[in-house]
């Protein structure tokens, strides 16, 4: 399932930077900014999980906390249920108008904002153990990609009900990501778990009628999970997410990006950082244009002089992907926890990443993480 850690955007000089050179060199080379974001639990964790936007002066940003951005500042805003610990999180989030938003989380829990406050919305029957994805294609066909239970739930502008899906097997599926082109083209990944705990990548399509499973390959001996898929046309569709070298280990593990041409999956060469011992994981992608393209996540290494767990960026030009600056603030260089787990496009070029921090100078717990770009 996503794992909540973070990544190191490598910035390449004449030798390695350790974390806190490396966290201010790329404060002053990176496109992206850290802004201000509320805190809504001082004694808590308020980790952002995903963001989603219907205008660049309405953008949401949920996860243990739900903070929204009125295109001048972040609010936080209450949601039932939420107190700062992990049970009730929200994973994933929708958001067609100022007054029409969706979050889903575990236990089947769909919440709904209409322009006032966010309310539990009927909860469908089944036992889900958690939403991993949600996508708005229009006010009445949205959809939510189960994780543990194979499947979706499609809302039809009157209710929920659910929608089964393809290629599941093992002990475990999960959907960790959605994109659509149209009511009759939308692409969900994921993955699924055997029983020795190997994952293996799922990629499912909806025509309009049915979801079909299509053919994804994996790298490696171990592990392989997609957590995020952008689609820009019916040749152009990216998902993102990581490769594990052996099994049953997170030792080792690289960035995975694949690519659709219109008629298959292939592994696109992405970089990671050539470390033994690290982990890098892209929980992301989101897309500028055909050639413009930003893979995001995080990347831990004991290999440091402190044990770093920081952004990663990845940017796409056309050609191929390369690592870019990206932001890792934090007060204490010696404790450097920033990750990133969501992303969106609100305006040509105009990008939000959000993530969580190590929130010690506060209190114990995680804190909000917003990076912000308009040159991308």
């Amino acid at each position: 399932m996503k794992s909540p850690k973070s990544v190191l955007c490598l910035i390449l000089s004449a030798g390695w930077l350790f974390p806190g050179q490396a966290a201010r060199a790329q404060e002053s080379t990176s496109i992206f900014q850290k802004v201000p974001s509320p805190n809504t639990f001082r004694h808590g964790d308020n980790n952002l999980y995903a963001v989603a936007a219907s205008a660049p002066d309405d953008v949401w940003a949920v996860g243990l906390s739900a903070i929204h951005y009125d295109g001048t500042s972040w609010t936080a805003f209450s949601v039932p249920g939420e107190t700062g610990e992990f049970g009730n999180q929200m994973t994933a989030v929708a958001d067609l108008s100022p007054t029409d938003a969706w979050a889903t989380g575990p236990q089947g829990r769909i919440l709904h904002w209409d322009g006032t406050s966010w309310s539990l919305n009927a909860t469908p029957q089944g036992p889900y153990s958690l939403y991993g994805a949600v996508a708005a294609i229009s006010a009445n066909d949205i959809w939510a990609g189960l994780c543990v239970e194979p499947g979706f739930e499609h809302y039809d502008g009157t209710q929920w009900s659910y929608v089964a899906g393809a290629g599941a097997s093992g002990v475990e599926t999960c959907i960790e990501g959605i994109s659509a082109l149209a009511s009759n083209d939308v692409w969900a990944v994921g993955y699924n778990q055997d029983g020795d705990d190997v994952d293996t990548t799922l990629i499912q399509h909806w025509d309009g009628t049915a979801w079909t499973a299509v053919a994804s390959p994996n790298l490696g001996k171990g592990s392989n999970q997609l957590y995020g898929v952008v689609a820009l046309a019916d040749d152009d569709v990216w998902a993102a997410g990581s490769a594990s070298e052996g099994a049953n280990t997170l030792d080792d593990t690289k960035t995975l990006i694949e690519h659709w041409d219109g008629t298959s999956w292939s592994v696109v060469p992405s970089p990671s950082r050539k470390l033994s011992g690290s982990s890098s994981v892209l929980q992301g992608v989101v897309a500028v244009s055909a050639n413009d393209i930003w893979a995001f996540g995080w990347e831990d290494t004991e290999q440091d002089q402190a044990d770093g767990i920081n952004t990663l960026l990845l940017h796409w030009d056309g050609t191929s992907w390369s690592l870019a600056p990206c932001p890792n603030p934090h007060p204490d260089p010696n404790l450097i926890v920033n990750q990133l787990m969501g992303g969106v496009m609100t305006a040509p070029g105009t990008i939000w990443l959000v993530g969580f921090q190590e929130q010690r100078q506060v209190a114990e717990g995680e804190g909000t993480l917003v990076l912000y770009t308009a040159g991308g």
